[in-house]
């Protein structure tokens, strides 16, 4: 299993490397040719950055489908079981593989089968299920020989090569993987997956203890790497043979190998491979020569940090404290496997797109304390308390760390506890205290109607009551879906620039009937030519909700002024909404500053939520704006909204 993943991240790097450039252009690339297109992007990302990877592959589906292109469907679907096996997300690899599957059957297109044949035989492989993985890849094989693909032969019997070697059984890996070398051997060019099915057979006589075999194949793959369209294979297999004449004790040709794996990295720009030819050339010297192993490791340290790979450093420190333990300075030792534990603790809460697999974490993890725990125990042995009583320290630093991480963790989660019963409180509250008001009103005269005899007069009261309660019934429920949408969904902005004007005109016109019944009059000083960037309709409720609160709270026979001007050096328009109304205490202004208003009664008894004048805050702060207010008791209240310029 270990050899099948490190080959995988090797074609993936190299193939990587070299596929990035030649990128598709998605906007010149003719529709016939687009679901390609997609397909070879998708690829390009799949080992580094998955969610790039299934963003693309996902765009392509939904070309296809708009095309009705079930072919490309199908091809996409296998993609996305590709990306997924990859990070091994296998039950839904499994998923897209059996739709794709379907799809090519039903197209009847053979080669597709084939090709989700060979995936499936490979998944199952990965999940040790070794009948259904054989099973699998022969019908893919007997697929590709009807068709004469020898391409696709090749890809099965690296398949049926791999899985078999997954499963322990060296002899029939090997004898696929020399039926797939026999099918390369009749091709004029060599791609990069020749290079690795000859490391896969090079490992596997490793394992057998056939080195002179395993050299064989290695130095095969070194001579068709001297092609100069091939040459950045060169350094891997270089640092692989090293490994080879390490296992048999020639340490001046493993020396050799390292540093010309070393030189020829360089000279193709491959840094991961010239750190990794420095990390072999210090542990061959880390017995010999422990300054220079240092020396090279802290080399490969800085390239490993240039290329922001913490894995690979994580390696690196892990070597460097094997050198400091053969120089008995433990105290570096350990602040080296400190480093190294930090490292993997970082990968593993990373937001990458990079899958880390838990069993090779706890792996790496449980090595690194038990590296720990033998240095502890050297120490107790050849140092002072003096030094014991430092390590002790750092025990106590690390758990005191992990345990302020810790609290920090459920402090988190208590805020988001809170939260969540702030919303069930909130909808609680409006659902039992403001619907259930108005509609028991609304229920009481429904049966006094029913029950009782009324005038004409007395009917029009009540039907006007009626559509009161109603009224303020709906508009409390359409504050309460955005409010909850809000919540639950988070506020989605659209921003455009726009002349507010005629979003001002409508509202006023829209609630001139409320402000007539209580014969307020309405006021605007909007400045011509103004231009704001926001979300229209987010936007629209705030004037609407700032507009509808001034005439709740302003006594009859009242006024209100709305305005609008432009702030300059602070590149911001100011809208302004000032009533004549009961005002705002000192008190209630500084519950706005930090929270919400208390609900309270209109100049009218009109019943308000809250709810509006709380999603005009969150509309306003997502759209990068601010809003705060002045106001006297019994003068009235002037609301301010500042929102960016256009």
């Amino acid at each position: 299993m270990r050899y099948f993943f490190v080959l995988l991240n090797f074609l993936a790097v190299v193939a990587f490397a070299q596929q990035r450039p030649q990128l598709p252009n998605l906007k010149t690339t003719p529709d016939s040719r687009k679901v390609q297109a997609y397909i070879t992007i998708s690829k390009a990302f799949e080992a580094s950055q998955p969610d790039s990877a299934v963003h693309y592959a996902n765009e392509g589906m939904r070309f296809a489908e708009k095309r009705k292109d079930q072919n490309g469907q199908a091809q996409l679907l296998l993609r996305l079981g590709n990306i997924n096996a990859t990070h091994r997300h296998t039950d839904l690899a499994r998923r897209f593989y059996n739709e794709s599957l379907t799809m090519f059957r039903r197209l009847r297109d053979a080669e597709g089968v084939a090709r989700t044949y060979d995936a499936l035989g490979l998944l199952d492989g990965t999940e040790k299920n070794l009948p259904a993985a054989t099973q699998n890849l022969h019908e893919a094989l007997k697929l590709y020989k009807n068709k004469r693909d020898s391409s696709g032969i090749i890809e099965t019997y690296e398949g049926l090569g791999r899985v078999y070697a997954q499963k322990g059984d060296t002899e029939k890996a090997l004898s696929y993987y020399l039926r797939a070398l026999d099918y390369y051997h009749h091709h004029k060019t060599k791609p990069e997956a020749y290079f690795v099915l000859l490391e896969n057979i090079s490992n596997i006589y490793q394992k057998k203890g056939n080195t002179a075999a395993a050299m064989h194949y290695l130095k095969e793959g070194l001579d068709n790497s001297k092609q100069q369209a091939l040459r950045d294979t060169e350094p891997h297999l270089l640092n692989e043979e090293g490994k080879v004449f390490e296992q048999t004790h020639d340490q001046l040709k493993a020396l050799s190998a390292y540093k010309e794996a070393f030189a020829e990295a360089k000279r193709y720009k491959q840094p991961e491979e010239q750190a990794q030819a420095l990390i072999n050339i210090a542990a061959l010297l880390k017995k010999q020569d422990t300054k220079t192993s240092l020396s090279d490791l802290k080399l490969a340290l800085n390239i490993a940090k240039g290329l922001k790979q913490p894995q690979l450093e994580a390696n690196i420190y892990k070597a460097m404290a094997g050198v400091y333990q053969q120089e008995k300075n433990y105290r570096e030792a350990m602040e080296a496997l400190e480093e190294q534990h930090r490292l993997l603790d970082s990968l593993l809460q990373a937001d990458t797109a990079k899958d880390i697999a838990s069993l090779d974490s706890s792996y790496a993890l449980e090595s690194s304390r038990e590296k720990i725990g033998n240095l502890e125990d050297i120490n107790r042995k050849e140092r002072t308390e003096l030094i014991l009583g430092l390590i002790i320290l750092v025990i106590v630093i690390i758990m005191l760390i992990g345990l302020v991480v810790y609290l920090r963790k459920i402090k988190r989660l208590n805020e988001e506890l809170r939260n969540s019963n702030r919303i069930k409180d909130t909808l609680f509250s409006v659902i039992g205290h403001d619907l259930k008001g108005p509609a028991g009103s609304a229920a009481q005269l429904f049966e006094l109607m029913e029950t009782e005899e009324f005038t004409e007069e007395e009917l029009r009261g009540m039907i006007a009551e009626l559509r009161k309660q109603t009224t303020a019934s709906l508009e409390l429920l359409k504050a309460l879906f955005e409010w909850g949408k809000a919540q639950l969904q988070g506020i989605k902005v659209n921003p455009s620039d726009f002349d507010p004007k005629p979003v001002i005109a409508r509202t006023i016109h829209l609630l001139s009937a409320q402000a007539a019944q209580k014969n307020i009059s309405i006021d605007e000083k909007i400045a011509e030519y103004l231009l704001i960037h926001a979300d229209a309709d987010h936007f629209e409720f705030i004037i609407r909700n700032l507009l509808s609160n001034a005439i709740k709270f302003t006594y009859n026979g009242g006024s209100i002024q709305l305005a609008a001007n432009l702030v300059t050096d602070k590149k911001e328009v100011v809208f302004s909404v000032s009533d004549s109304g009961i005002g705002i205490s000192k008190a209630q202004q500084q519950v706005f500053l930090s929270g919400n208003l208390n609900v309270s009664f209109g100049t009218a008894k009109e019943k308000g939520s809250g709810l509006g004048l709380m999603l005009t805050k969150d509309f306003i702060k997502a759209n990068n704006g601010r809003i705060w207010l002045e106001s006297q008791e019994g003068t009235g209240t002037t609301f301010y909204v500042a929102l960016p310029v256009g």
